[in-house]
């Protein structure tokens, strides 16, 4: 998949040797690593779109803060907190381990009204996925599906949000052109959803940044194949967090409705040291 030049290749990754009078020296990053052996050259959308996969599914078990703010009609701000815990049951093969790829749960802090609100989604590999929820009012928590619903009045969906727990076979991949963003040469890779994938969106478009395969653009289409909204991720915030790389602060605009809302992550413990019983149903009803 990744045939280079060897002598090139070689010499790329080979550490020179270094004098006292030559000073510190500046080792190329894998894109200019990918760049200049062409290799970025030979991917496929479908082989790019699984390094974006590759990168998010680092994130075994992790704890996540975050924040968006959106506006109203008249203007104002809103501003929506909620926590988020993951624990991914893939194994070395990207295997599902007794049925299960994932299991999230998404916890509201603020405005008063939402604390409390809690989901939980289990990713199956062949049953049905399973979304619970669990309203303070109502008391009690219920099965729901929750395609194509949005986070709290936001413009981002859940669907959005837990993009890492997708399947790389629910679509069909081409690579297009590269493009530049921002001044930022990136990997373009059409996504088409699959009839059998449950999705609201029938395809995508991601541009990918070329150091780390992090979506710093990206652009869906709905069920009537309209382009309908469109992420930006701001480059400057894409951190490491144990050996995965995400943008921390993305905007998502609703290009049919005219609105934005911005998502910034607060804190995420990429190491959490979750086990099932941090996702079992009664937990979304414990209160801190």
């Amino acid at each position: 998949m990744f045939r280079t030049a060897v002598l090139s290749l070689l010499f790329l990754l080979s550490p020179p040797v270094v004098t006292a009078a030559d000073g510190p020296m500046d080792y190329p990053s894998p894109a200019e690593v990918e760049e200049k052996s062409q290799v970025g050259e030979k991917l496929t959308g479908r082989e790019l779109y699984d390094r974006l996969l590759k990168n998010r599914k680092r994130l075994k078990s992790s704890y996540q803060e975050s924040h968006a703010i959106s506006s109203d009609e008249a203007g104002n701000p809103q501003r929506v907190n909620f926590w988020t815990q993951a624990l991914d049951y893939r194994d070395e093969e990207d295997e599902a381990t007794d049925d299960v790829f994932s299991r999230t749960i998404v916890k509201f802090t603020g405005p008063y009204e939402l604390r409390h609100t809690g989901y939980l989604f289990v990713h199956h590999d062949q049953a049905e996925d399973e979304q619970f929820i669990f309203s303070p009012t109502r008391g009690r928590t219920h099965r729901v599906s929750m395609k194509g619903q949005h986070i709290a009045g936001t413009d981002f969906s859940f669907e959005d949000f837990l993009v890492s727990v997708g399947d790389i076979e629910d679509a069909d991949y081409t690579r297009l052109a590269d493009e530049e963003v921002k001044g930022m040469s990136c990997y373009v890779v059409e996504a088409v959803m699959r009839p059998e994938a449950d999705s609201s969106y029938t395809r995508t478009k991601n541009w990918l940044e070329k150091e780390h395969y992090v979506p710093v653009k990206t652009e869906y289409w709905d069920e009537a194949d309209v382009l309908a909204k469109r992420m930006e991720a701001r480059h400057d915030s894409i951190s490491e967090f144990g050996g995965t790389w995400i943008a921390t602060d993305s905007t998502m605009h609703d290009l049919l409705e005219d609105t934005l809302s911005r998502l910034v992550v607060d804190l995420l413990e990429p190491e959490a040291g979750l086990t099932d019983s941090d996702f079992a149903l009664s937990n979304l009803q414990q209160r801190p």
